[in-house]
């Protein structure tokens, strides 16, 4: 979790430093590194030899749903016009606000079980969590292109404000609750309590940050530091060194991304073929963690476990 409060100032500080139109090749590889890096660190999951069972029976998880999905969007945004491509543009970022918070769910769960490894959340502290979304998706949508939809007229910045204000009553509510009433599993009212306030500081910057771009750059940010610390623990508990060959490939799809996005083809085959693979490289990441973190199923559980034994 500490992780996490990290880039919650150092990123708006560093793009106010390097803002985007003036510092554009800086600014834009630190955003992109900072939000890519995590996501060719999922290769672990495909090489990893104690998920080969895991990856055999599920092939469409790993290949087939990553490529229709990467594929099909691709084409979408070729052919669609403004309002279409808008659309596509909107249900990414509604995808990856769900994908952020699910992470803040096993963060939140994590955190508890570490202290007792019996701790739990309860069902109204999950949902909260799950309702947090509303406001990071909310403040993702912002920073499309939105001049060829109805939501151009829609205040998206004070509709993100009122729901973080909501959310915040019901935060209140959760801590007093947990305060007076025994923790289910064990553990301290305290590290209850920090575990929501953290779900809630994540999505902050959506809320008090004006600019979009820096806004969603902050909370990828934070999201991809989760994403490197978790799974370079569980690479090390493999091999002394592994952490270093996936943080390496990591970076190395970063770096790619970025090479990619700022001089790929414009024109010709290329040009389409481009945008499939970094799509193809993002729905890959999403679809087989929404799987792989699973720890209510057994076998899930128990291969996590080998590396984070106070699950």
């Amino acid at each position: 979790m500490i992780t996490g409060f990290l880039p919650l100032p150092l990123v708006p500080l560093i793009l106010r430093a390097w803002p985007l139109p003036s510092h554009g090749m800086w600014s834009t590889s630190f955003v992109y590194l900072t939000g890519v890096l995590h996501i060719g660190m999922t290769s672990f999951f495909y090489l990893d030899q104690e998920m080969g069972k895991f990856r055999r029976e599920r092939p469409h998880l790993f290949i087939t749903w990553p490529l229709v999905i990467g594929v099909s969007a691709t084409f979408a945004l070729t052919v669609l016009p403004g309002f279409g491509q808008a659309l596509i543009n909107v249900a990414f970022a509604a995808w990856l606000g769900w994908h952020y918070t699910c992470q803040q769910v096993g963060v939140v769960a994590i955190a508890l079980k570490s202290e007792v490894a019996s701790a739990r959340l309860r069902s109204r502290e999950r949902t909260f969590i799950r309702c947090t979304a509303a406001v990071t998706i909310i403040g993702l949508v912002r920073s499309v292109d939105l001049t060829a939809t109805p939501l151009r007229h829609v205040d998206l910045l004070l509709a993100c404000r009122m729901a973080f204000l909501a959310l915040v009553v019901a935060l209140v509510w959760l801590l007093v609750r947990s305060a007076v009433e025994a923790a289910p599993g064990g553990g301290r009212p305290t590290t209850r309590a920090v575990s929501l306030l953290w779900a809630t500081a994540f999505m902050s910057p959506v809320v008090f940050l004006r600019n979009p771009i820096v806004a969603t750059a902050t909370i990828a940010a934070v999201h991809s530091l989760h994403y490197v610390f978790l799974v370079s623990y569980l690479s090390r508990s493999r091999r002394r060194w592994a952490w270093a060959g996936t943080l390496a490939v990591g970076s190395l799809t970063g770096g790619v991304y970025i090479v990619l996005l700022v001089w790929g083809r414009t024109n010709g085959v290329l040009s389409h073929a481009v945008p499939a693979m970094l799509l193809t490289m993002v729905a890959a990441h999403r679809l087989v963690d929404t799987r792989v973190w699973r720890l209510r199923e057994p076998e899930r559980l128990d291969y996590m476990r080998r590396s984070f034994q106070f699950l």
